[in-house]
């Protein structure tokens, strides 16, 4: 996952591409408790349609928000990480996030993680991470006042 306290820039910059890429590969097979771990304890999650603070209460939200059909997947591109002592920010592309549908497979996203992120002792962790969706068709969640 990340790694410890004392990195050069390149290692610090590829920790925190090990953890974006995490959050992909957690959320894709429905552990949400160890995706919440990769946020720090006031760490939010932020789309249009829904919010959490804190690794417990984001970890809820998706298990209640993110159904276990359609399957879905991730996939993550174009990172630009800024580097600032024990923070940075990170935009990241998510190109795509593919759902099953039927015998195929149908694109329902596109977009931004917008990330701000802080070097803890377990490594680099979200202090928040924004979703902003550019191109959305149906999202296939459970969300409680639209299906969108």
């Amino acid at each position: 996952m990340t790694t410890p306290l004392g990195d050069t820039p390149l290692e610090d910059k590829e920790s925190i591409r090990e953890l974006l890429s995490e959050y992909s590969f957690r959320i894709d097979a429905f552990e949400f408790a160890e995706l919440g771990a990769l946020f720090t304890e006031d760490g939010e999650w932020i789309a249009r349609y829904a919010r959490a603070r804190g690794p417990a209460e984001i970890a809820a939200l998706m298990a209640r928000n993110i159904p276990t059909e359609p399957r879905r997947k991730h996939f993550i591109m174009n990172s630009l990480i800024r580097l600032d002592g024990d923070s940075a920010t990170a935009r990241t592309s998510y190109l795509v996030v593919l759902q099953a549908s039927g015998a195929g497979l149908v694109p329902s996203v596109a977009g931004t993680y917008e990330d701000r992120l802080v070097r803890t002792p377990a490594g680099w962790r979200f202090r928040e991470r924004r979703l902003v969706h550019d191109l959305a068709a149906e999202l296939g969640l459970n969300l409680p006042s639209t299906r969108g």
